[in-house]
C-alpha cells in the first residue's frame, strides 16, 4: 500500500492507480484507433518513473506492476467510438478532483504534473520526425487534462 493513500477508500486508490492508463488511452485513442506506439511508450514511461527517486516512486512502482494489464482491460471495456470513449475517460478522471484534496499537497501536485507530462509524452510518441514531435489536433484538445483540477 502506498503510504499517501492511507486516507483513501479502496475505490479511490484503485482510480489513482488506474489514472496513468486512463490518460494513456485518452491520448492514444484521440484520433480514433488506439495507437500502439503511444501505448508502448506509455508503458516504458511508467516503468522508468518507477525507478526515479521522487515522491512518486512508490506510486509508480505500484502502477508499473499492472499498467499493461489495466490498459488492455480499459481498451476492451471502453467504447470504440472516440467521442464516447473520451467522455467516459474524462468522467473517470474528473473523480480525481474529490481524491486529490485528501492527499498530501506535495504528492497531489506532483501526481497531477506527472499526468500532464504523461499526456504530452504519449502524444509525441507517434508522428513527426523519427516518431517524435507531432501532436495532432485531436490529441491537443485533451493534453491539458481539463477534467482534472490542478491541486495547486
Amino acid at each position: 500500500m502506498i503510504s499517501e493513500f492511507k486516507n483513501l477508500t479502496e475505490e479511490e486508490s484503485s482510480l489513482m492507480l488506474m489514472a496513468p492508463a486512463l490518460v494513456t488511452l485518452l491520448i492514444a485513442g484521440a484520433e480514433g484507433k488506439v495507437d500502439q506506439k503511444e501505448t508502448d511508450w506509455a508503458t516504458k514511461i511508467t516503468h522508468m518513473r518507477a525507478g526515479n527517486h521522487t515522491i512518486l516512486q512508490d506510486y509508480f512502482q505500484e502502477v508499473d506492476q499492472n499498467f499493461t494489464d489495466i490498459l488492455n482491460e480499459l481498451i476492451i471495456a471502453m467504447p470504440e467510438n472516440t467521442d464516447e470513449r473520451a467522455e467516459k475517460i474524462n468522467s473517470e478522471l474528473s473523480k480525481l478532483n474529490n481524491i486529490l484534496p485528501k492527499l498530501d499537497k506535495k504528492f497531489a501536485v506532483e501526481f497531477y504534473k506527472s499526468l500532464l507530462s504523461l499526456s504530452t509524452q504519449v502524444a509525441q510518441a507517434s508522428g513527426g520526425v523519427f516518431g517524435y514531435g507531432s501532436i495532432s489536433p485531436e490529441e491537443k484538445k485533451f493534453l491539458d487534462l481539463d477534467a482534472i483540477n490542478s491541486p495547486e
